[in-house]
């Protein structure tokens, strides 16, 4: 494999990230080093590191500015992921609350229907009766 094909599977593995198997998800790092590794580029790392330093994950991707606004982003992601799933949370939350609130009021209404249903008969002894 040349190297320009390499570049080429690099790129789109990068792309992937997350879901790429070279994703070191502890660092949130993609793993440059086992790429290449991998794909039996010795020359390449071993150039790499003589440019960017040693060990090559951290060096590389520390200089690389796109990274670095692709790590705050991330970040940011992930805040709003997590103050999205909190707004969710709330809104289960109140539609559980809802529930109980209506049938609660549900019973009441029933209980003050059937306390209007019940009449009181005129009753006790009639006339004839006293007799």
């Amino acid at each position: 494999m040349d190297n320009e094909e390499l570049i080429e599977k690099l790129a789109h593995e990068v792309a992937e990230w997350e879901y790429s198997t070279y994703y070191l998800e502890k660092e949130e790092l993609f793993d440059l080093e086992g790429f290449l590794l991998d794909h039996h580029a010795h020359a390449l790392k071993e150039e790499l590191e003589e440019t960017y330093g040693r060990p090559l994950n951290e060096k590389f991707w520390v200089g690389s500015l796109a990274y670095q606004r692709l790590k705050r982003t991330r970040e940011v992601v992930k805040e709003m992921d997590a103050e999205q799933e909190r707004k969710r949370e709330e809104f289960a939350e109140s539609l559980v609350e809802n529930k109980k609130a209506r049938e609660q009021l549900l019973r009441d209404l029933r209980a003050s229907q059937r306390r209007s249903q019940l009449r009181v008969i005129p009753g006790g002894q009639s006339n004839s009766s006293k007799k």
